[in-house]
């Protein structure tokens, strides 16, 4: 990785970028200006005496409102947290800092995590950098913007069906999923659905991904769904191309009734990682059409329960379209819950069938690119068209990997989703890698950044 991501001046660009920009973009809840500037210094001051450094020493990252940072209001992008300050970092945090990271500032949200459009009615809406008038998706909405702005270098996103990996795509950056349990949850306040809760890192780029993985990774006994596993050297790695790899490429579903131009940037892309060396092979993912719907009311009923007494003790407290999809999991009985572990079961065998053919399973990350704000004001209906393609692969607990591979005739960034086995990040970073040391799709900034 270029060191240009490792110095006070690029923490400096950062919060310029901040000054100059947020208050259009609305990334941010909390700028941690001063505190970034000093963990900078440090951060230089102890590469000069020649101190040892770690993987991510003088990057600038943010942190999604849901996840604490000490001493700084962790606010879930709600009011019932509004003013809730933690006395210690998540364990992810402490983590990051370890390895050298600046981090920057807390990032704005879909009220406690449950929406993909990120206009939050109490502390504002994020907008999309590549055009204002649209949303940067969710509920990571935040972090998304922000890289896209260069208002940080890398960023942690929470993802439950596609909280990373849509708001990479839609605003033209790199973002990963990881292996349910891979990253700790703990210090995370914000649960949806822990059978697919995970946090994951956005940025510019797939080695920058790959990197804060390699340093979020690990297993923490204090959040029950942490996994004890060991990755191979993948960073050693990156660069090892693509020519043992076979992607997969859905025959149906994953490529129709896609939006304008989509269809054909993914497909391009997929042709491109052909022509590097790797197979491609037509799948079929049998039932994918339908697992949405068959396994949400998991979703509704662990987020109902939940949030249960909030919502029916003080439900005002609540954005309007919040408090009417937790009210969803209300009236899911222990039957519907039963039935959609069992579609999810299926569902997941479909999927290792297919992953013994392939190594990757290649798709776009969302049918469409940005909506626009006046299109999006149903949530509901835009969280579930956003994420159509997102949500099958949470179910399965499968690692993701979105990067940008195009633009539309609006100029609005596209994103492909590259989607793997589980504990298989290593090979979603190479095939990933190797797609951006052959295109600049990573590098185009929004037009806002040249005004």
């Amino acid at each position: 990785m270029t060191s240009a991501y490792f110095s006070p001046e690029v923490t400096e660009s950062c919060l310029d970028h901040i000054d100059r920009f947020d208050g259009e973009i609305n990334a941010y809840i909390t700028v941690m200006a001063d505190s970034a500037r000093q963990q900078a210094s440090v951060v230089e001051s102890r590469i000069k005496r020649g101190d040892v450094q770690g993987l991510l020493a003088g990057m600038p990252v943010s942190v999604k409102d849901c996840v604490d940072v000490t001493g700084v209001p962790c606010t879930n992008g709600s009011q019932f947290f509004k003013n809730y300050v933690p006395n210690e970092d998540a364990s992810i945090v402490r983590a990051l800092r370890a390895a050298g990271a600046v981090i920057v500032g807390k990032t704005n949200l879909h009220e406690f995590a449950f929406g993909s459009t990120t206009q939050n009615p109490h502390f504002g809406p994020t907008r999309n950098p590549w055009n204002t008038d649209h949303i940067p998706s969710g509920s990571s909405g935040g972090a998304g913007a922000a890289v896209a702005a260069r208002m940080c270098v890398g960023a942690v996103g929470s993802d439950t069906g596609g909280s990373v990996r849509t708001p990479a795509a839609l605003n033209g950056v790199t973002g990963l999923r990881p292996s349910l349990g891979s990253i700790p949850m703990s210090g995370s306040k914000t649960q949806i659905c822990p059978a697919i809760d995970t946090v994951g890192p956005l940025g510019l780029s797939v080695d920058i991904v790959a990197r804060l993985f390699a340093v979020m990774a690990f297993y923490d006994d204090s959040d029950v769904n942490s996994v004890c596993h060991t990755w191979d050297n993948y960073l050693a790695r990156l660069g090892d191309g693509v020519a043992d790899l076979t992607l997969g490429l859905p025959e149906a579903y994953f490529f129709d009734d896609l939006g304008p131009g989509v269809g054909e940037a993914v497909e391009s892309g997929a042709r491109l990682l052909e022509k590097a060396g790797a197979k491609l092979k037509p799948v079929r993912l049998e039932g994918a059409e339908t697992v949405h719907a068959e396994v949400m009311p998991m979703v509704w009923a662990d987020a109902y329960q939940y949030h249960r007494d909030r919502v029916e003790g003080e439900p005002e407290r609540f954005g309007q379209d919040v408090r009417d999809r937790l009210l969803l999991g209300r009236d899911v009985s222990g039957c519907d819950y039963a039935e959609a572990l069992c579609h999810k079961a299926r569902w997941n065998r479909t999927v290792n069938r297919v992953f013994s053919e392939v190594d990757i399973i290649l798709t776009p990350t969302a049918p469409v690119t940005a909506p626009s704000l006046i299109d999006s004001q149903n949530m509901l209906a835009t969280t579930h068209h956003l994420t159509r393609f997102t949500f099958p692969f949470s179910w399965a607990c499968l690692p993701g990997l979105s990067v940008p591979c195009g633009l539309s005739s609006e100029g609005l960034p596209i994103g492909m989703l590259l989607n793997g086995r589980p504990f298989e990040e290593g090979v979603l970073f190479r095939a990933g890698y190797a797609y951006q040391s052959e295109t600049d799709w990573h590098r185009k900034t929004p037009p806002l950044l040249t005004r």
